[in-house]
């Protein structure tokens, strides 16, 4: 099945469409880690570890043709800020798009419909005083746990990590009073902490407030910001990621989340506006960047 998605939504199959659907490029909505970033968190490596300036030159280009690269990440504001900072990008969607901030934090946005100010300081105040995360760890115990250190310094949503069953978990929470959350998977991560050693992978999930995301913070911003659906993409490796397809001309998913995570086969359903690159993480973000700005 892979094969077949992969022969029918590649890049090199799909170059009229891209034409024909994205006109005078103006925002790249992108995630960063194991897509704009490879191994660790470098710009400058590739999915194999081998040295590559490709990303760096790909954001450059960017700027120099003035298009917008607006991060969209499970990242907190404080983490996005000073990657922002050193990449010369303004804007970003911090917490899987619960938090809407320009121009480094000139203007910042809550995308949470049923935060409440007058109870609570911030939303992740709503979800810590609920008692919610204990009986989660109970009763997934050695298959969830807080994702140490990054669960720190959130203002809107909780950040675990292990191996669960996203739909169960959902059920759970809406058969027992806590129909106004819900978890999101964002993709594997580097195994690590305390969870069941015999888990086959590591997933980094996050705890929201139900109806928030990335789509519906990509859709804000676009209103924000009066951007129109054709003038913009997005690329990404997770299935949080790819649920920005709704909002955009064209998403595209970069390789190596076609190849390490099974789900997206059943998510993607060949989806016309949901297209793989030919290459993985930043090399494949490189190559979205060349179709649209290619050298002159």
């Amino acid at each position: 099945m892979i094969n077949e998605i992969w022969e029918k939504q590649r890049i090199s199959k799909n170059t009229g469409f891209i034409q024909e659907t994205v006109k005078d490029l103006k925002v790249v909505y992108t995630d960063l880690d194991s897509t704009l970033l490879g191994p660790g968190g470098s710009l400058f490596l590739s999915s194999k570890c081998e040295s590559t300036i490709e990303p760096a030159k790909a954001i450059a280009k960017c700027h120099e043709q003035h298009v917008d690269i607006t991060f969209v990440s499970g990242r907190n504001s404080i983490q996005l800020f000073e990657i922002a900072r050193i990449f010369g990008v303004k804007n970003y969607l911090s917490e899987l798009g619960c938090e809407i901030t320009y121009n480094l934090g000139e203007k910042i946005f809550f995308n949470i419909k049923e935060f409440n100010t007058k109870t609570d300081a911030l939303p992740i105040d709503k979800i810590n005083k609920s008692g919610i995360i204990k009986i989660l760890f109970s009763k997934y115990k050695g298959y969830l746990e807080y994702h140490e250190p990054w669960e720190k310094n959130r203002r809107t949503t909780t950040l675990l990590r292990g191996f669960v069953d996203v739909d169960e978990v959902n059920h759970f929470l809406d058969e027992n009073g806590f129909e106004w959350l819900e978890i999101v998977d964002n993709g594997i991560v580097k195994r690590r902490g305390t969870c069941n050693p015999n888990i086959k992978e590591i997933h980094a999930y996050h705890l929201i407030f139900k109806g928030c995301g990335k789509l519906s913070g990509v859709i804000k911003d676009r209103e924000i910001r009066n951007i129109k659906k054709e003038n913009c993409i997005a690329i990404g490796d997770s299935i949080s990621d790819m649920e920005i397809s709704d909002a955009v001309g064209i998403f595209f998913l970069v390789r190596n989340g076609l190849l390490n995570q099974s789900e997206l086969l059943q998510k993607i359903n060949f989806r016309k506006n949901i297209l793989i690159t030919e290459n993985e993480m930043g090399l494949g973000f490189s190559e979205v960047i060349e179709l649209f700005l290619p050298d002159q």
